[in-house]
């Protein structure tokens, strides 16, 4: 049952990856704002904000580029691990619990002795509800003593899954696919006495936008 699993997960990774791909490929992709924030050689490094339901969209946008990227270690953790290592892009897989302070602090410390790269972080994931920016990605980067990039797509094409609490949305190929890198926010320890309410509105604000 387990090789089964297994195969299955390789098979499904396969289609997504090689799909997104090809979507890319026969597409026009523009990129607004300070592209040189996510090449690997820029000095400093950030935790990347993304919406979990524009996360398949972004896959092959830093191809080759150094980026760590944070999934589960359940069945969907082991798809996107997949995707994601085709793409060049290193994973750290935690309990869906992530947010319990231990697995913090191992993060922190993973994210700035591997290979300093940027994080990447879904912020309304991995349960939502759409559009929340999660407590845990805030204190990721006040821990870390990074900058926030928040990010956002627009497709000119696409569907999206109403089933999922995230409204995953899949984009079509022959498509106009834009993508803006933000102005980055600096998050402090006085934001944590508000529980990041207001640096988390203005964020938000700027990633719907």
């Amino acid at each position: 049952m387990e090789i089964l699993e297994q195969l299955k997960e390789k098979f499904v990774s396969a289609c997504l990856y090689y799909y997104i791909d090809f979507v890319y490929k026969t597409s026009t992709v523009e990129k607004i704002g300070n592209l040189d924030y996510l090449e690997a050689e820029y000095p400093e490094k950030f935790v990347v904000f993304i919406w979990h339901g524009d996360s398949y969209s972004y896959y092959p946008f830093l191809k080759g580029k150094k980026l760590n990227i944070v999934t589960t270690k359940n069945k969907r953790g082991g798809v996107i691990s997949r995707i994601s290592k085709y793409f060049g892009y290193d994973v750290m897989r935690l309990p869906d619990s992530a947010a319990d302070g231990n697995y913090i602090f191992q993060l922190k410390s993973q994210i700035n002795k591997i290979n300093n790269a940027n994080l990447l972080l879904s912020v309304d994931g991995p349960s939502g509800p759409e559009h929340e920016i999660k407590e845990f990605a805030m204190i990721m980067a006040l821990f870390s003593k990074r900058k926030i990039l928040p990010l956002n797509i627009d497709l000119k094409y696409s569907f999206s899954l109403k089933n999922r609490w995230d409204k995953l949305k899949i984009p079509l190929p022959f498509n106009k696919i834009t993508i803006r890198i933000n102005d980055f926010y600096e998050v402090q320890k006085k934001d944590r006495k508000e529980e990041f309410s207001s640096i988390k509105e203005e964020i938000k604000k700027v990633m719907q936008a």
